[in-house]
C-alpha cells in the first residue's frame, strides 16, 4: 500500500511537472513574439528618424 501511495504522489508530481512545462514553453513563445513585434517597431522607428535626419540635412544644403 505505502509503494502504491508513493506512486501515485509520483505520478502527480509529475503531471504538474508537465503542465508548468507546457505553460513556460507558451509564455516563452509568447515573449518571442513580442521580440520580434519590437524588433520591427525599433527597426521602423529608426528608419523614421533617418529620414527626418536625411529631411533636415537637405534643408540645410538648399
Amino acid at each position: 500500500m505505502e509503494n502504491y501511495k508513493i506512486y501515485r504522489n509520483l505520478k502527480s508530481n509529475l503531471q504538474k511537472k508537465k503542465i508548468r512545462l507546457a505553460d513556460l514553453k507558451l509564455k516563452l513563445t509568447e515573449v518571442k513574439v513580442q521580440i520580434e513585434t519590437l524588433e520591427v517597431e525599433i527597426e521602423e522607428d529608426i528608419n523614421g528618424l533617418n529620414m527626418v535626419f536625411d529631411s533636415i540635412i537637405s534643408q540645410r544644403n538648399n
